[in-house]
């Protein structure tokens, strides 16, 4: 197994090899200095993983990445457990453990392979059910949902019992605790729930008397005919002279007619129910058309003939599993879960009057229950550290950057079938094509999500998000996020104390190089390399580079003269860890003589960095040396009437107003104690420092560089180095929740 070390994602260090006769100190005259720079002995290609967990249907990508330009591969120790495609995307397909290995290769280097243990474990699922109030005689579906087939059991079957499909029937009053429980398959764990079920006393109204018919009025008795009159006698005749006329008999009255009886009313008839019979009743339905995307409510297909007005409502729909799909009174289906169901419709009415109950007709239709899926198998917007972030993960202002998000489908599936969201409109914009439009200082994420779920399961909705950097970079920006972590430049102070003094702990390309006294630590060299570093990150964000400055093996090596340099982005160890990245100064002869010199009794190493949330990532490891303590320093400067602090400024080749600003962020103060070196600091208000894109304003002045200082790289030669040779690291996950362990296996 062979020693590791820290990865780096600039492996070439711009070094400085000091010849007899020896370099001056600060203020001292003597020899020229002669300057070389070494190129790694060997190529060296690193390879890092992140830790990963993957779900049973979901996919996952591995957060892996190697040396700039080699090609990975991806195997898995048992496909029945998980897949990974060629592009590191795991697919959960049963729970337990299996070994992906990672292969890099490239052209000159020799391969790697890393094997990480992954652990597949299968979903959690939940039961929705909700507590039940019955009457005794009722029967009701329980209604519960869950993502695997239900089994109920009922803690009292003399109050409620419950079938196989959730069917409740309460027997008489109390209360029983009825057990829902999801069972376990494949993809989802196994789930149970506990719910309670009251029956209380049906409520039977009292009967209302019944009206008593109206009796026919009695009948009037018929009247009797009145009697004839008797007729009057005649009377004796009168004497003459005229005989008196005879009277003529009174008529004889016609008898009263009898009156008619009163006729008796019909007694009222109830009115008859108009009653539709159905007489015939069918799905309209075919193998084309019973799939019910669940989501999407179908809309009942039953048709029927019957005697009279008969709608839906004359039905009862019912399902044959609710936790797949149910039907309202109205015969509209909906897809709970993923599955085959049969919906039944039954006549209320028999198919004639004469018909019973047992002659109502009904139907049954069986229907696919589904989920609407994208094609889409994975997406996600490239991992983009380092450097590189500085410019591909930034945006200006007004400025619209194309979607970047990266879609792998067997299928159909592209941008169309993407959402995409901003995390704050008001500092950038998003449109459906994915396009990002800067609108103001700041930082924003923009997410991705998949319209319809993932097919692999039928529920995932893929996603994936990227941060982005809003408006240029200013000085004070970049300044105010320099940071030192003093643990790690403690710990590669004490790595480069052991290598000085014990060769059997070095790498073989430096173990011929003599022992060496340990070296005091020194204030006054750590303040000239963290100035050194925190330039070459200001630069390199800002490209402010002066002419001839810059290192063209690797820009965070840029050093002075009595310096060494090493570099790179993407780094994310931190403390002892990062400091042990300074053994690499011993992996070449140049630096390994620097750095055994026995003259340089006094040295430092300072770690600046400079992370953001858009992934600009960058770290500056600088080692300045010196034969002698500060105090010497100050005495042999003032013998050269100049100060320690200017010749400090020129050693290290950072511009003076610079110089003082990146002290003053960090409260260093080396030299500055008889000059007035403080007043000419050029940040005199930190509340006006943007921080986290809230704060800045636009059009901020920006310290301008004074005349371009001796440049490194110009003594160096490094017009003949060969291209920057990148080595990159994986940022590794934060989640606790990923966190596996990692074994590595280095072919040689």
């Amino acid at each position: 197994m062979k020693k590791r070390r820290l990865k780096a994602l600039a492996v070439a260090i711009a070094l400085t090899v000091t010849l007899s006769p020896m370099a001056p100190a600060k203020g001292v005259s003597g020899g020229t200095a002669i300057t070389t720079t070494v190129e790694a002995a060997t190529k060296k290609l690193s390879l890092k993983v992140g830790n990963k967990k993957a779900y049973v249907g979901k996919t996952t990508k591995i957060s892996a990445k190697a040396t700039k330009g080699a090609k990975l591969s991806y195997k898995t120790s048992n496909k029945k457990i998980a897949m990974v495609s060629s592009k590191g995307v795991i697919t959960g397909k049963k729970a337990g453990t299996v070994k992906i290995t990672i292969t890099a290769k490239k052209s000159k280097y020799k391969t790697v392979k890393k094997t990480i243990t992954v652990k597949v474990y299968r979903q959690k699922q939940k039961i929705t059910a909700s507590n039940v109030k019955l009457t005794t005689g009722q029967r009701k579906n329980l209604g519960a949902k869950a993502r695997t087939r239900l089994s109920y059991k009922s803690s009292n079957p003399k109050v409620v019992t419950v079938d196989k499909k959730g069917n409740l029937t309460a027997k008489k009053t109390g209360t029983a605790k009825i057990t829902v429980t999801a069972l376990a398959n494949n993809t989802y764990n196994k789930a149970s729930r506990t719910i309670t079920v009251t029956v209380v006393k049906k409520f039977i109204p009292k009967q209302t008397e019944s009206v008593k018919p109206i009796q026919p009025p009695k009948q009037t008795e018929t009247a009797k005919p009145t009697a004839t009159p008797i007729p009057t006698a005649t009377p004796a005749p009168t004497a003459m002279p005229e005989p008196t006329k005879t009277p003529q008999p009174t008529a004889t009255p016609a008898p009263t007619e009898a009156p008619k009886p009163t006729s008796v009313p019909e007694p009222t008839e109830a009115p008859q129910p108009n009653i539709s019979y159905v007489t015939s009743m069918h799905f309209n339905e075919t193998s084309k058309t019973n799939t019910v995307y669940i989501g999407e409510p179908k809309a009942s297909t039953l048709e029927w003939t019957a005697t009279g007005d008969t709608t839906l409502k004359d039905f009862v729909f019912t399902s044959s599993d609710p936790a797949i799909a149910t039907v309202d009174e109205n015969g509209t289906i909906t897809g709970v879960s993923v599955g085959d169901v049969r919906i039944t419709a039954k006549s209320k009415t028999p198919f004639s009057a004469s018909g019973t109950e047992d002659d109502c007709l009904s139907a049954t239709y069986k229907y696919h229950i589904k989920v609407r899926t994208t094609d889409i198998d994975s997406m996600y917007y490239p991992e983009i550290t380092g450097e590189d972030a500085i410019t591909e993960k930034n945006i200006a202002i007004g400025e619209t950057k194309s979607c970047t998000l990266k879609i792998t489908s067997m299928g159909k599936g592209n941008l169309d079938d993407v959402e995409f969201s901003t995390s704050d409109p008001e500092t950038a914009t998003v449109d459906e094509e994915g396009r990002v439009t800067g609108k103001k200082k700041g930082y924003v994420t923009i997410t991705a999500k998949t319209k319809l779920p993932s097919e692999m399961d039928g529920q995932t909705i893929l996603t994936s998000s990227t941060t982005y950097h809003i408006g240029d970079y200013t000085y004070e920006e970049v300044l105010n996020g320099l940071t030192v972590d003093m643990e790690a430049s403690r710990a590669a102070h004490d790595v480069l104390n052991m290598l000085r003094q014990d060769k059997s702990k070095r790498p073989s390309i430096s173990k011929s190089y003599p022992e060496a006294s340990a070296r005091d630590w020194c204030d006054a060299c750590y303040q000239e390399s963290v100035v050194r570093g925190s330039r070459n990150i200001i630069c390199s964000i800002l490209n402010s580079w002066n002419s001839g400055e810059i290192s063209m093996v690797n820009p965070l090596a840029t050093h002075g003269g009595n310096q060494n340099g090493y570099g790179g982005d993407g780094w994310e160890s931190t403390g002892t860890d990062l400091g042990n990245a300074a053994t690499e100064f011993f992996y070449d002869g140049g630096h390994a003589a620097n750095q055994t010199n026995v003259r340089d009794k006094y040295s430092a190493t300072a770690v600046v960095q400079y992370k953001n949330a858009a992934g600009v990532n960058l770290t500056s490891m600088i080692v300045t040396m010196s034969p002698y303590s500060y105090e010497k320093e100050v005495e042999n400067a003032s013998s050269n009437s100049v100060t320690w602090i200017d010749d400090s400024i020129k050693g290290t080749y950072v511009p003076s107003s610079q110089y003082y600003d990146i002290c003053s962020h960090f409260g260093l103060t080396w030299g500055m104690e008889t000059t007035n070196a403080v007043s000419e600091f050029s940040l005199t208000d930190g509340n006006e420092i943007f921080t986290d894109g809230s704060d800045i304003q636009e059009n901020e002045s920006v310290i301008a560089d004074p005349a371009p200082a001796v440049a490194e790289s110009e003594e160096a030669g490094f017009e003949s180095e060969e291209p920057d040779s990148e080595e990159i690291d994986i940022e590794e996950s934060d989640s606790v929740e990923e966190e596996i362990n990692i074994t590595e296996e280095n072919e040689e």
